[in-house]
């Protein structure tokens, strides 16, 4: 564990999310974990990894499967200090960066649904799961979480929604998770950077250019 912590570092130095770094064999949720740590202080940037979820969730408290060593499940707190009212931009902005994160890989035909969907081919590939917590119409603090199927083959995904969920694996993607969440760290401070300075029209134009309509 010790020495693939030291090589996620390695590959974010220089980048202020993914600090300090924690990875679990298993947890309930990601979520769950980071947000223990946030009320206790935890700093801006933090983040938690897991190889598998035993109670992963998604939007209006669906299951989001977790199988073991099969995806990327993740928990990222910012500390943005935005108002109340602008909660849905941090959706947004961890949206556009998984789309861009899964483009960058090599997976084609990347769209997004809302509020927190990721679609190839019109199949799931990554949902997002956010938890802001408000205090005096200020956010305090939002945990990220990010779930992608990254090495699921069809067997992997029988139990979920008749077919209607993919991987980049089936997209023809091999790929190790670790690069995958590197990628996504990378792509969530570039948006994040956006959004703190003031070019918040340019994330929502990626998210406009990307989005399913209806």
């Amino acid at each position: 564990m010790d020495k693939r912590i030291q090589q996620l570092n390695r590959a974010l130095v220089g980048q202020r999310l993914g600090h300090p770094l924690l990875w679990f064999d298993t947890v309930g949720s990601t979520n769950d974990v980071l947000k223990d740590k946030a009320q206790a202080g935890a700093p801006e940037g933090c983040t938690i990894i897991a190889d598998g979820q035993t109670c992963g969730r998604g939007q209006r408290g669906k299951e989001w499967l977790s199988p073991e060593g099969k995806g990327v499940y993740m928990s990222l707190l910012l500390r943005p200090k935005w108002p109340a009212s602008e909660a849905s931009l941090i959706s947004m902005l961890a949206v556009v960066a998984v789309a861009q994160s899964l483009e960058k890989i090599g997976v084609r035909h990347v769209k997004v649904k809302w509020p927190n969907d990721v679609l190839v081919r019109g199949k799931k590939i990554a949902g997002i799961l956010v938890e802001p917590r408000i205090s005096r119409q200020v956010m305090d603090f939002a945990i990220i979480g990010i779930g992608i199927n990254v090495r699921h083959n069809n067997k992997d995904l029988l139990l979920l929604d008749n077919g209607a969920v993919t991987s980049c694996r089936l997209e023809g993607v091999r790929i190790d998770c670790d690069k995958v969440f590197i990628q996504v760290l990378q792509e969530l401070e570039s948006c994040y950077d956006l959004a703190q300075q003031n070019q918040k029209d340019h994330l929502l134009e990626a998210w406009t250019q990307r989005r399913i309509t209806p």
